[in-house]
């Protein structure tokens, strides 16, 4: 009776103690920075002239009503997030789909998994410097140089505020968007053919199929797949570093490069951790937003 009660209270017990290793992975590279974080952030603190003076929500409020920079790196953050999570699942779902249809898979099949694997064996910064100075350089770049064969200008990427972001998201697209599509494939690898054939008996279209058939049976993880890759996005930094380096002037500057120039440039350590901590809210909010808006 004994040993029956104890082999009760270990099954009971075991769920928590498997989770633990998670629970303290999470708790020492989660909480406690952002503890750290947010603590540093009530501070006046120049990396260069210590010690550290507590001044409040000083930081706060002089990020959020006195500095435009700051706020055109949010609102250029959220924006371009959105936009590259966008593009990314439509240019994802379409690979996938192809790769799903037997007539395409059964002929380009290896060519588009070989393809589908690059972006995953290769750095993001070392796929910034490739289209930085082989596709994008004004002078001998091949994007530039196919334009001239058009007897159209070079394309320039620090003209306006157009080109620069444009370049950042034709390249942030085809470097994600192979996630979106392992990921749909999976989805669209689950359903039974039987109601493919049942669309095909009843005369449905292709353009049917998708939108009556694939995408309502495979839309839990198209938003798992959405909110994995906007998250990404929200967070990217190596890319815009290096394409832009957040200019011209700070037109693609985003939230992390300017909490790492504040930080890093500036030596405003408090001031970097307000801006840090302003947006890990905002992600937040808008993440919880999402995950309501589609369940």
């Amino acid at each position: 009776m004994e040993r029956s009660a104890f082999r009760s209270r270990q099954d009971r017990a075991f769920p928590y103690v498997a989770i633990l290793p998670a629970v303290a992975v999470i708790i020492l590279v989660g909480l406690i920075p952002a503890i750290h974080t947010f603590v540093l952030s009530l501070e006046s603190y120049e990396l260069i002239h210590p010690p550290a003076k507590f001044i409040g929500l000083s930081n706060y409020l002089d990020l959020l009503f006195n500095n435009p920079r700051y706020l055109h790196a949010l609102s250029f953050t959220v924006l371009f997030a959105l936009a590259a999570t966008g593009l990314e699942l439509v240019g994802g779902f379409i690979i996938a789909y192809l790769l799903a249809d037997r007539d395409v898979s059964h002929v380009y099949s290896s060519l588009i998994r070989t393809l589908l694997m690059v972006p995953f064996v290769v750095a993001p910064i070392a796929v910034s410097y490739t289209f930085k100075t082989l596709i994008y350089d004004q002078t001998f770049g091949y994007l530039s140089y196919f334009l001239r064969l058009l007897a159209l200008p070079p394309f320039n990427l620090f003209h306006g505020t157009v080109n620069p972001t444009v370049g950042i998201l034709v390249m942030e697209v085809i470097l994600r968007a192979p996630f979106i599509a392992i990921v749909v494939y999976a989805g669209l690898s689950s359903i039974d053919p039987e109601i493919s054939y049942a669309a095909d008996i009843d005369g449905a279209s292709s353009l049917q199929k998708i939108v009556r058939i694939v995408l309502p049976i495979i839309l839990p993880i198209l938003i798992v797949a959405a909110v994995l890759r906007f998250m990404d996005a929200l967070k990217m930094f190596d890319e815009i570093y290096v394409l832009t380096a957040g200019g011209p002037g700070y037109t693609t500057e985003n939230v992390s490069l300017f909490a790492v120039t504040q930080a890093f440039s500036y030596f405003h350590m408090g001031y970097a951790a307000a801006a840090a901590f302003v947006f890990l809210i905002l992600v937040i909010i808008l993440v919880s937003y999402f995950m309501r808006a589609f369940r």
